[in-house]
Order: structure tokens, then C-alpha cells, then sequence
């Protein structure tokens, strides 16, 4: 149980809190934020607002508790609250070297002797997201009416399966709004690692999405194919509405993988690889409305499959490069750049095992270290601590950091 109390309040059950901490500090313009448990007062965290920045005074926690996830369940809460009242940084100012090596657990940095974490990133992160889905939506709505319109009205069925895949688009960028939304929640105590995973969920159901996308038009134009009918030469006006896609697409891949890239969110880039294909759809359709009205109309529906083809190339990629996130897959050049840092920056002669997974725009790392068999375990302890906090300090993307420690095995 947390809650959010006044100074006030803790004056009042002062007896209480001094139980919890002889030394708890009464800031009379400050917030408590106090966990409970069964009726008892486990820890607190003291807060004061200064413009856009909230200044963390202090962080507690009762000893006999240190060690059952307390602290961190406390400053998830605290850093949803932070979230939630909009505030931008939040400041560590204190010296206690305990707080500032737990902080930095939480991607807290520092600067100019001060511990700080910047809330408007994330913020950002998801304000641009949602930005571009919901542009790509308006979008491809007016895409999708143009050109099943425009196909029906000027006899053109590669136009009209273009617009169909417009349309398909539209439910993309929905699910990847949809997607936005819950992986930036912040951690709770289910989803301890967070909820960026999601992310990568919906670049899957893209993939699929865009596949049967893919089949449905495709199928379609075979069948009519086949069919024995005479063909109709499209109008040439259908061309025009095919441009404007080629714009339009073009616009959106550049804008989405850009997006994409700069905050790491693979379910954007994947639907940045679907607009991009779609351009190529659209030059296709031009190419068959032309070769349909100057040598036969057959070509307009094999075109279609042209079409319904480049569609499923781009949807197969991207499950592959989606799967490969959701399941661990290794990236070696940042693997290789971990163990130059540890040897570079360290004492340390052998590092091994250095495993990583990527949820959403963080990674979290684990690897295996060899120290001195005669050691201290304290000492061992600091240097993997030390370890710990350098490379979450220097490598931005680094959420968290698991190191064992083994020791040298002698010749």
C-alpha cells in the first residue's frame, strides 16, 4: 500500500514514523510518499516540487526490509506519480552514497555533481508516437477512399487492391497506438521489467496483419485472372490518385522510420517498412494502368499480384526482425563494445558470458566476471557494483545490469 501524505500528517502520527526512522526529516512544503504493509510503515520517500523538476530530499527504507524489493517498488510508484503530475527531472542533490548507487539503478545520471532523470524523454518517446500513428491513420483513411473509389469509378483493380491495402494500414497504425499507450505504463509489481515488450508485440500483429493483407489481394487477382472475363481498360485519371499515393506513402515511410529509429520503437519502424513497400505498390500500379491501356487490360490484374507480392515480402521481414527481438536475439557488435569497455575500464582480466535482451528502447544485460580467488567478498561485491553503475551511467540504452561473479581459475 503507498500513499501520498503532508508534513502535516506525519506531524500528527510523528510516534509512528519515529518508529519507522528516529531521524525522519519534517520539511513543511515537502510530499511523503509512504509504503505500507499490513498496517505497517516500511519506508518513505521525501519530495518538494521547484518548477518542472521534483527534488527527491531522501529516500528510507526499514533495514530488516532492504532486501525484499521494497525500495524499488517505492520508486516505481514514486516515479508513476512523477509521471502522472507531468513534472520533467527528477534532482537527487543528497550525498548519501547509498541512495545515489541505488538511483542509479534507475537510470538516474550524473551531472554536475547532482543525480538526475529526465521524466520529458519518456514523455517525448511517446508523445512522438502517437503523433505519427495518429497522422498515419487520418492518412491512410483518405488513401483508402481515393483510391477504392477512384479503382471502382475508373476500372482499375490494381488501384482498387492498393486501396485495400490502405485500409489495412489504418488498422496497423490503430493497433500501434494502441501499443504506445501501454508499453510506456511504468513498472508495477506483475511486470517488473515493464511493459516496452508490448511494443514489440504489435510489430508481430503488423507482420501478420500486413501477410494476410498480402494473400487476400493476391488471391483476388488470381481468381479474376482465370476467370475468363473480359478485361476492362482502366482510366487513364487513375494514374493521378496512384501519384498522390507514391507522395503521400513516401512522406510517411521517411517521417515514421525516423521516428522509429530515434526512439527505438519497433513496432513503428516495422509499419515504416510497410509504407515503404507501399510506394512500391503504387509505382506498380501506375506501371500496369499504363500497360493495361496501351498493349492489354490483362495487365492491370497481374499487376494486383505484383502488388499482393512486394506486400508480403515487407510483411515476412518484418515478423523475422520482430521475432528476433522478442526472442533475445544477440547483437554482437554492442556485445563486443561491452566487453572493450570492461576491459578498458577496469582491472578486470576475464568477462564472459555477456547475454542481452531488448524490451522497447532499453536493454537489460547480464554478464559473468573472474576476480582474484582471495578476494574479499566485499570487495568483489564494490567492484561488480562499480561495474554496474559505469555501464548504466555510459551506455544511455542500458536499463539494468546482472553481473556474477567467478573466480580466476589458476593455470
Amino acid at each position: 500500500m503507498y500513499k501520498i501524505v503532508e508534513a502535516d500528517e506525519i506531524k500528527k502520527e510523528i510516534s509512528q514514523y519515529e518508529k519507522l526512522d528516529k531521524s525522519i526529516p519534517i520539511l513543511d512544503d515537502a510530499k511523503y510518499i509512504v509504503c505500507e504493509c499490513d498496517g505497517e510503515k516500511i519506508g518513505y520517500i521525501i519530495i518538494t516540487n521547484t518548477g518542472k523538476k521534483v527534488v527527491l530530499e531522501t529516500i528510507f527504507v526499514k533495514k530488516d526490509e532492504r532486501y525484499k524489493s521494497y525500495g524499488t517498488k517505492l520508486m516505481n510508484f514514486f516515479i508513476s506519480y512523477v509521471s502522472k503530475i507531468k513534472k520533467d527531472v527528477i534532482v537527487y542533490k543528497g550525498t548519501n552514497e547509498d541512495v545515489k548507487s541505488f538511483l542509479r539503478k534507475f537510470s538516474f545520471k550524473d551531472t554536475k555533481g547532482q543525480l538526475i532523470i529526465d521524466i520529458k524523454e519518456k514523455h517525448n518517446r511517446k508523445k512522438d508516437g502517437v503523433i505519427v500513428a495518429f497522422g498515419s491513420i487520418l492518412l491512410n483513411i483518405f488513401l483508402a477512399v481515393i483510391k477504392i473509389f477512384g479503382g471502382i469509378k475508373g476500372k482499375s483493380n490494381a488501384l482498387v487492391a492498393d486501396g485495400v491495402n490502405s485500409l489495412s494500414d489504418v488498422v496497423s497504425s490503430t493497433a500501434i497506438l494502441l501499443g504506445i499507450h501501454f508499453s510506456n505504463m511504468p513498472e508495477d509489481e506483475d511486470h517488473p521489467y515493464g511493459h516496452e515488450k508490448i511494443e514489440s508485440v504489435i510489430g508481430i500483429m503488423v507482420g501478420l496483419f500486413v501477410v494476410i493483407t498480402a494473400f487476400e489481394i493476391g488471391k483476388g487477382a488470381v481468381l479474376e485472372l482465370f476467370n475468363g472475363e473480359t478485361k476492362v481498360v482502366p482510366a487513364f485519371s487513375t494514374i493521378y490518385l496512384a501519384l498522390i499515393s507514391i507522395i503521400v506513402k513516401y512522406g510517411m515511410y521517411f517521417y515514421k522510420m525516423k521516428v522509429g529509429k530515434a526512439t527505438k520503437n519497433v513496432a513503428l519502424i516495422a509499419d515504416a517498412r510497410d509504407s515503404k513497400s507501399d510506394v512500391f505498390s503504387s509505382i506498380g500500379v501506375i506501371i500496369g494502368i499504363l500497360l493495361s491501356i496501351y498493349i492489354s487490360p490483362i495487365f492491370d490484374t497481374i499487376v494486383s499480384i505484383v502488388v499482393a507480392g512486394l506486400i508480403l515480402k515487407e510483411g515476412v521481414t518484418t515478423l523475422f526482425e520482430t521475432s528476433n527481438i522478442i526472442l533475445d536475439k544477440q547483437e554482437e557488435d554492442f556485445i563486443k563494445e561491452i566487453e572493450e569497455y570492461v576491459y578498458k575500464n577496469t582491472d578486470i582480466k576475464n568477462v564472459h558470458d555477456i547475454y542481452m535482451r531488448r524490451s522497447g528502447d532499453k536493454i537489460f544485460l547480464s554478464l559473468h566476471i573472474r576476480v582474484d580467488k582471495n578476494l574479499t567478498v566485499y570487495k568483489a561485491h564494490n567492484l561488480a557494483d562499480s561495474l554496474e553503475e559505469s555501464i548504466i551511467t555510459d551506455f544511455k540504452e542500458v536499463k539494468e545490469v546482472m553481473i556474477h561473479v567467478d573466480c580466476l581459475i589458476d593455470d
